[in-house]
């Protein structure tokens, strides 16, 4: 017979161990005033500013992306779209050379790929954001567009990161995006045959429009891609005005963020407090969407409602859904199949502001980290950045302890959360 007495007795023990876990905290791994891009010479600077193509302060980073390869090391990448022209690269690598900015950009995979600035379609134009994926691959969303001009189609370029080289180039046609209309931004890829037993030749690529409020859907082994819309793609209306570190600004960006448990493919619109969902199996069969990309409606599906609007989301193998609410600014751990269990991270939100790029990386001692890239978009559009303090961050932290078990936060039912996490 269980008497009430060992019951309290098992819960104290249980919360004694759930309190004195080591939390673990964030690592800012790097921070800029300002972005600083490094030029293979100073000729080649010299003729940037004097064209034009090279503005310090009109870059903003989005995206970040760390990898380990034994004869590369240890590599974080980033991406600075051209939502303007002064940026003389879109895709780098973070150098371990210092200024007093922050540390120097060096253009990936060189600078040749770059300096086209819409010129030429064979070259990068405006990378989003990219994947990185097992098979030592880096899969680059391309939108083609500077500014508000589409100066080329969008593309998936596939580098091979064993050699930095192009493993694969592929143009999306015009039945999958709307010029100027669409903007191709969040690139997620699923590996069907994955190392070491696969070879990497099976594989999808999912890629949010944010702007036409839609799914591309891309298929290695027929090396086509189709498109699927639906009604949780758009923008909610209703938060369509952000608040973040007491700042507003106005942004109806529809479809966002992407993550998956190789089940489902989970996203939100950033004018959204909502979660959604459609199963991999339905995307990926085009026959569902030939003729009809507003098929399948009733496969799709709400998760559930967050407390704030969020932008950039990742998940671990533990599929715990991560993101950032934006007022106030928390991260916070989401389990898909528990939704009504959102648990706040202990974090400084100051690190935090606008987080627009978030990957669960797997270190070379095979744990996950949370990696994230954080801009004060807020600040941006409100003309308030200043050059004078500290506006993009790399921060990092070890996914561990919040594997092992659940994190107590400061305002939440510690009996509760024993119950039904």
């Amino acid at each position: 017979m269980w008497t009430g007495g060992f019951i309290l007795l098992i819960l104290a023990l249980t919360l004694q161990v759930i309190v004195c876990v080591k939390q673990h905290n964030l690592e800012t791994v790097y921070q800029w005033k300002q972005l600083v891009y490094g030029f293979p010479t100073e000729q080649d600077r010299q003729e940037a500013l004097a064209n034009g193509n090279l503005v310090p302060a009109n870059g903003i980073p989005i995206d970040v992306a760390p990898h380990q390869q034994s004869q590369k090391g240890s590599r974080v990448f980033i991406t600075i779209p051209r939502f303007q022209t002064g940026i003389p690269y879109t895709l780098a690598t973070v150098s371990d050379s210092n200024e007093a900015n922050g540390p120097v950009l060096i253009p990936y995979p060189n600078y040749t790929w770059h300096n086209a600035n819409g010129e030429d379609c064979n070259k990068i134009t405006s990378a989003f954001r990219v994947a990185i994926t097992e098979c030592n691959q880096m899969f680059v969303i391309d939108s083609g567009v500077i500014g508000t001009t589409q100066n080329c189609p969008p593309q998936l370029l596939i580098f091979d990161l064993n050699t930095d080289t192009l493993a694969h180039r592929y143009r999306f046609e015009g039945n999958v995006y709307v010029p100027v209309a669409s903007l191709l931004i969040t690139p997620l890829v699923v590996v069907h045959d994955p190392p070491p037993k696969g070879r990497c030749q099976r594989l999808h690529v999912y890629i949010a429009d944010v702007t036409h409020h839609g799914l591309v859907i891309y298929d290695s082994e027929s090396n086509s891609a189709w498109r699927a819309e639906n009604k949780f793609m758009y923008p909610d209306p209703d938060y369509g005005t952000h608040t973040i570190a007491r700042e507003s600004f106005m942004l109806m960006d529809g479809m966002f963020a992407l993550a998956t448990d190789d089940r489902q493919l989970y996203f939100h619109p950033l004018a959204s407090n909502s979660e959604y969902a459609v199963p991999l199996s339905v995307l990926n069969n085009r026959t569902n969407w030939d003729g009809n990309m507003e098929a399948m409606q009733n496969e799709f599906r709400m998760v559930g409602k967050r407390s704030s609007e969020c932008a950039a989301e990742a998940m671990d193998s533990q599929r715990n859904l991560y993101c950032v609410t934006f007022n106030p600014i928390k991260l916070i751990r989401w389990n898909p199949y528990n939704v009504k269990n959102e648990i706040e991270v202990p974090a400084d939100p100051r690190l935090l502001e606008f987080v627009s790029g978030m990957k669960v990386y797997k270190n070379g001692s095979g744990k996950e980290e949370l990696w994230m890239i954080s801009n004060r978009y807020q600040k941006i559009a409100a003309g308030t950045l200043s050059d004078r303090e500290i506006n993009f961050r790399v921060v990092r932290r070890p996914l561990d302890d919040i594997q092992a078990q659940n994190i107590p936060t400061p305002n939440q039912d510690l009996s509760q959360r024993l119950i039904f996490s």
